[in-house]
């Protein structure tokens, strides 16, 4: 009996060492018509009910960093967690999710890659459910332009004057007719 309790200790201990990481498999952007319209940017992860995601669960998401020497010898590699994603949908074997929050690299590593990318590992440790309503964000370049206006002025400048250049007067050279 006690050699059962250790042989079913062992499989389960060794399932869980051995079992697939739950990652991004692939990322999906909308294509949108006007400027009024919502920008989502899907993130799909290969793990669904049983996996232990919900909606409005919110992940870490890390990336393995791998250091090599100047003559690309391996020195090793690390993990840092380069942001959050949002549970959207769950169904079956997929979980759809969406960016949460991209953390600073002001405290963390420096990645070649900013954002969130296909091959991230989804970690559970630490996450928590929000289940407040998500910002919708529009467009970048709208947004730059909003933050980028000044007043107007008060009068337009006065055009740059104009130096007169001795070209100006020249007569064009004619090719001689052969």
């Amino acid at each position: 009996m006690k050699n059962l309790i250790l042989f079913s200790v062992f499989c389960l201990v060794s399932l869980k060492l051995f079992a697939a990481d739950i990652t991004i498999v692939d990322v999906r952007r909308n294509i949108t018509l006007s400027d009024e319209d919502t920008v989502y940017k899907d993130f799909y992860i290969n793990a669904g009910e049983g996996s232990g995601l919900k909606k409005n669960l919110v992940v870490n998401v890390k990336r393995r960093v791998y250091v090599k020497d100047s003559n690309s010898k391996s020195v090793g590699d690390f993990e840092t967690t380069v942001g959050q994603l949002r549970i959207v949908q769950v169904d079956g074997k997929v979980a759809v999710a969406r960016e949460y929050k991209l953390i600073s690299r002001d405290e963390e590593a420096m990645i070649e890659q900013i954002g969130l990318m296909t091959g991230d590992r989804i970690d559970l440790g630490g996450s928590f459910i929000d289940n407040t309503k998500p910002v919708t964000k529009k467009k970048v370049a709208e947004l730059e332009i909003e933050s980028t206006r000044e007043p107007a002025a008060a009068a337009p400048a006065a055009p740059p004057a104009v130096k007169e250049s001795p070209m100006i007067n020249a007569v064009p050279m004619q090719t001689p007719q052969i």
